[in-house]
């Protein structure tokens, strides 16, 4: 998980915040370096978007946002304090674009009002220079009013900028307990045809239920990315896939990551986070899940929207580079290459749907028993499992 943290307004000069009974530009800092600690004591990658001293304050408001447009964040979330004219207004609010009702935004307004706040909502903010221009989904978060009185006093017995920042964690970050997946069948040292049996597998169920990636290209990535299974990310992080946290909260890994710049050259990132599973197939169900809802917009497109559904294996594999999913230049043929070395476009094959003639219906018998009881038995247990079954005599031998 990436999470961008504006601490908002300048400490002077332009762009500097509202004066009350406290002064906005301290207490956005209190609170907004209060929350970054908490979310790096939990491992989320913190990207720092405050910005101290601008000449205007459209510059500030245009430098905050180019800290957050740098790398693709989960969340961009830009701390302030309200003022009103008259010192009356009083409560917490949040703005989302176009007033979004995000999860995360309904809680953070919730967690805020339980410390004794009125909870004032989600509002549209799309008005907002940092709510409209950052590409990531975006919050602006008003804690309470500086000046007012009654809000001063609920905001120091919740414990000032913990409390709140406290308050604002809770909502925006979420760990998540896998559970456990008991596969006594995966055999993590398997000979080639064995990983694409395995993959090929689960894929195929995955392709017919969902409909996401065509089997052969998963048995591709998987391979190709894990050495068979023999990397270090499958055999210490049960990886097949390598999938930084993006959003991720359940496990993670770190190493680092070699990648290729545009002009060829490559570089390594020191101490990626990654993600980690507790089997092979959570990774690969996990890897489709990804593909089908991987957003750099706040949720306004899906990054690999041309691959969901793609049934060509050459189109889906292209589609994979253009929308980024590696950084390698040659990504897209060598996936190609290895689905017609190994004919895994074999996986994408399925029998045709066959519809029984008209007047007739394929009929599937369960059992057959010479007791009655026992065959209400199998009816009763069919039941429990949704399936609708009827009992019927029929003559075993031929009447002479």
């Amino acid at each position: 998980m990436v999470v961008g943290i504006n601490c908002g307004h300048t400490k002077s000069g332009a762009g500097y915040g509202a004066v009350g009974i406290i002064k906005e530009s301290e207490h956005t800092r209190l609170v907004g370096q209060a929350l970054m600690s908490l979310l790096r004591s939990a491992g989320v990658t913190v990207v720092d978007c405050t910005i101290d001293q601008a000449d205007t304050r459209n510059e500030y408001l245009a430098a905050a946002v180019a800290l957050a447009n740098r790398q693709e964040l989960d969340w961009f979330i830009s701390i302030h304090f309200n003022a009103s004219g008259e010192h009356k207004g009083h409560g917490t609010e949040v703005f989302t674009y176009e007033g979004r009702q995000y999860q995360d935004a309904l809680d953070v307004c919730a967690n805020l009002s339980e410390l004794g706040f009125t909870n004032r909502g989600v509002k549209a903010g799309t008005g907002l220079y940092v709510i409209r221009k950052t590409k990531a989904k975006s919050m602006l978060i008003e804690v309470c009013f500086c000046d007012n009185q009654q809000d001063i006093d609920t905001y120091q017995a919740a414990g000032g900028a913990e409390g709140i920042a406290k308050a604002i964690y809770k909502g925006i970050y979420h760990p998540v307990v896998l559970p456990s997946v008991q596969t006594p069948s995966e055999d993590h040292n398997p000979t080639r045809e064995e990983f694409h049996a395995f993959v090929g597998g689960i894929a195929r169920r995955d392709w017919q239920d969902h409909h996401i990636m065509l089997p052969s290209v998963v048995i591709a990535q998987a391979s190709i990315e894990s050495a068979i299974g023999t990397s270090e990310l499958a055999q210490n992080a049960n990886a097949l896939f390598g999938i930084k946290l993006n959003g991720w909260t359940g496990r993670s890994y770190v190493k680092d990551a070699t990648e290729q710049n545009p002009d060829g050259s490559y570089r390594v990132d020191q101490n990626a986070l990654w993600r980690a599973y507790d089997s092979w197939e959570q990774s690969i169900l996990d890897h489709n899940a990804y593909i089908a809802t991987r957003s750099t917009d706040g949720g306004r497109t899906l990054r690999y929207g041309p691959v969901i559904g793609c049934g060509n294996h050459i189109l889906a594999c292209q589609y994979l580079q253009q929308c980024g999913y590696a950084t390698s230049q040659t990504y897209a043929e060598t996936l190609i290459n290895y689905i017609e070395r190994y004919s895994l476009h074999q996986y994408d094959e399925f029998e045709p749907e066959q519809i029984a003639p008209e007047g007739f219906l394929w009929i599937v018998q369960a059992g057959a028993y010479k007791s009655l009881n026992n065959a209400k038995k199998l009816q009763r247990s069919l039941e429990k499992q949704g399936v609708i079954s009827l009992i019927n005599a029929y003559r075993t031998e031929s009447p002479e």
